[in-house]
């Protein structure tokens, strides 16, 4: 049975998680928010909200991926371990496993980092500190979670595809379509791309808890409370990717910012107001700086690191490029922007770093 807003308050019913004299006294209100999934969001007027996401098809990806979701939020909800980070991840409440359909704590009156940013045209630094900081110790929490009997099978290690993309081909992206073709000819003429993507595969290590999909979307704030949401991707792997993907968000602001602008020109309407890498600057330093003092590194650990998440930055925005091309499924302007700064920071990553988080180029 698939989830609808028709079904669902006497699904969940039938679940336990809300009674029928709420559905009878109309206690809740109930909003769709389906993307990749069906998702629903149930907000109640008494008791906090409930958000409940099932599968839109019974492909075998998609049944596993969340199965592992379910597995992660169980693990981090109700094994005592993982208490430091619980109260910035959804609570668990249920996994119907013969419908595959999850259902967790609702964040609430939050506004996501993406909206934030948006309304203020630029991150706070000390937002984006508090997002290092709740990172980093997200992170350190790889060897609990290599260790745990119940959650280590769920997590594949799986690596980023643009560092595999030569040995295993562009195969899986004929899924996207036009877009797909449009991005393997485009990864292919990028001089010296494919082959610096792969060279990163050599990086790569297991030694976090990591999100996988690190995005501004999927971090919410209510008040001082930042919630990390959408843990599809969770695995057992290098924490400088998912610091990499939020490397991604300021860049990709930067670029999105000018295609708009110059829209905004040729229309002849009020343009937004500039996003720039020296206005975002502050920003992206405040988040590295309480990341890495969050994971203890300091001097050429620190620098290390920081090397390699700007490499994994290149990657990142390989990927950037079917996200925010996806709705025109064509690559524009601002998608070849996208690869020909992923090509630059493979070329220069020490340049990279400084003009991203201000630290000297060697």
């Amino acid at each position: 049975m698939f989830l609808t807003a028709y079904n669902l308050a006497h699904y969940l019913a039938g679940r336990g998680l809300i009674t029928m004299q709420s559905v009878v006294d109309g206690d809740f209100i109930l909003a769709e928010a389906g993307r990749r999934n069906r998702n629903f969001k149930l907000a109640r007027r008494r008791l906090p909200g409930i958000f409940v996401k099932q599968v839109k098809s019974t492909e075998a990806q998609a049944i596993m991926t969340i199965q592992r979701e379910a597995a992660f939020y169980r693990a981090i909800t109700s094994d005592p371990r993982y208490a430091p980070i619980s109260g910035m991840i959804p609570k668990f409440l249920d996994f119907d496993a013969s419908r595959h359909a999850l259902a967790l704590s609702l964040t609430e009156d939050a506004e996501s980092l993406s909206e934030h940013q948006m309304r203020l045209s630029v991150m706070p630094p000390e937002i984006a500190g508090r997002l290092g900081s709740a990172l980093a110790r997200i992170h350190s929490f790889g060897a609990a979670v290599a260790a745990d009997p119940a959650l280590r099978p769920n997590l594949p290690c799986q690596v980023p595809w643009p560092l595999t993309v030569e040995q295993a081909g562009y195969g899986f992206l004929t899924a996207y379509g036009t877009l797909g073709e449009q991005l393997t000819r485009a990864i292919s003429q990028t001089p010296n791309l494919a082959t610096g993507l792969s060279a990163l595969r050599a990086l790569w290590q297991f030694d976090s808890l990591t999100h996988g999909d690190m995005k501004w979307d999927n971090c919410l704030l209510r008040g001082e409370d930042l919630t990390v949401v959408d843990w599809e991707l969770a695995d057992l792997g290098d924490g400088a990717w998912d610091v990499a993907s939020i490397f991604k968000e300021y860049v990709a602001s930067t670029l999105v910012n000018r295609a708009a602008r110059e829209s905004a020109r040729a229309h002849n309407i009020p343009e937004p107001a500039e996003i720039t890498l020296d206005t975002t600057r502050p920003s992206l330093r405040a988040f590295w700086q309480a990341y890495a003092a969050g994971r203890g590194f300091s001097g050429f650990a620190a620098d290390a690191y920081l090397d390699r998440a700007v490499r994994y930055l290149a990657a990142r925005l390989v990927i950037a490029v079917l996200e925010y091309s996806a709705f025109a499924q064509q690559l524009d302007a601002t998608s070849s922007l996208m690869l020909e700064n992923a090509r630059r920071v493979l070329e220069h990553p020490h340049v990279a770093a400084a003009q991203l988080a201000g630290v000297p180029a060697n």
